[in-house]
């Protein structure tokens, strides 16, 4: 039976402490920060959530929003969230970045630039990386090889948003659901690459706030009891402009005003819903970081060594 919603944000014992430490179920709480102007408020008001709840999330930011709010990115790390990097200028051009059709160099340089902006706005180098949009492919594998990196969250497995969302292929809609080490030739195969590929939840849709909003709790309860049955990692993703109203951000003027619909402060309540449930079903909150028996101290630089490249690569 799904619990109902506990009114109000509860202290739960979070990230490894207290009774949660022993379950094995684990809620990754990720933030999508878009170069979207005015968004930024909404990023204070998360981080403000996650101090109620004590949740350490997981941060990907466009290079660009980085580069222009250095304090608010240094202020994720000191209250100890993971950072990543999610495309240069995404959320700003009018024709967005693609790294599902662009090639090796122009993607390394993308993500080279946001790799740089958050590094000096925090001090660490950040090794996780979300591609915009969710599009990936295997050039992107290997460039976030050569820049370091050791975790991804992109690849859309069980996601199909029929018309209404992002993600309209199905290359990977069979990749596993529990986070992996993908082929060179194939995101969706199992390989021998050296980023582990932690897949963003879907049971068709996305486990995000758009569909938290347009579906309301209860339906995305139920796709997480879905895949609750076939995982013991869920990862949720959110971004700041959605807690902000539309009139006093700047957008490209491409972007639909179906995608700018329901976007409001009101929106936390809906997230504090979220996290009661899946607290109380059980899930541990905590970053990507602790995805694998591998812990990786993120805030920490990784210099990658030749000896995590194989031949068989190409």
């Amino acid at each position: 039976m799904i619990p109902a919603r506990v009114q109000g944000p509860k202290p739960h014992p979070l990230n490894g402490t207290g009774k949660d430490q022993a379950s094995t179920a684990r809620f990754y709480f990720t933030v999508d920060c878009d170069w979207v102007p005015g968004s930024q408020a909404g990023l204070e008001r998360l981080l403000d959530l996650c101090d109620r709840y004590r949740i350490k999330g997981t941060i990907f930011f466009a290079g660009r929003f980085a580069e222009s709010y250095p304090d608010l990115v240094r202020d994720c790390h000191r209250r100890g969230h993971q950072l990543g990097t999610h495309g240069w200028a995404h959320g700003g051009l009018e024709h967005d970045e693609d790294f599902r059709v662009a090639g090796y160099e122009q993607q390394r340089e993308w993500i080279s630039r946001a790799t740089d902006a958050v590094e000096q706005a925090s001090g660490i180098r950040p090794v996780i990386f979300r591609a915009p949009n969710l599009r990936i492919g295997e050039a992107t594998l290997r460039a976030l090889e050569d820049e370091g990196y050791r975790y991804d969250s992109s690849v859309p497995a069980r996601r199909f948003d029929m018309g209404f969302g992002r993600v309209h292929y199905t290359e990977y809609f069979w990749a596993p659901l529990e986070p992996y080490n993908p082929s060179w030739q194939g995101l969706h195969r199992p390989g021998r690459s050296n980023i582990l590929e932690i897949p963003p939840s879907a049971c068709l849709f996305p486990i995000n706030l758009a569909t938290l909003r347009v579906l309301g709790l209860p339906a995305l309860q139920r796709m997480i009891d879905w895949i609750g049955r076939r995982s013991q990692h869920l990862v949720f993703y959110c971004h700041p402009s959605e807690f902000i109203l539309a009139k006093d951000q700047t957008f490209p003027r491409t972007m639909s005003r179906w995608n700018r619909w329901g976007m409001s402060p009101a929106n936390l309540s809906l997230v504090e819903s979220l996290i009661d449930s899946v607290v109380d079903l059980g899930y541990a909150p905590v970053p990507m970081w602790e995805s694998s028996p591998r812990y990786i101290p993120i805030r920490q630089p990784v210099i990658p060594e030749m000896a995590d490249y194989h031949s068989d690569r190409a």
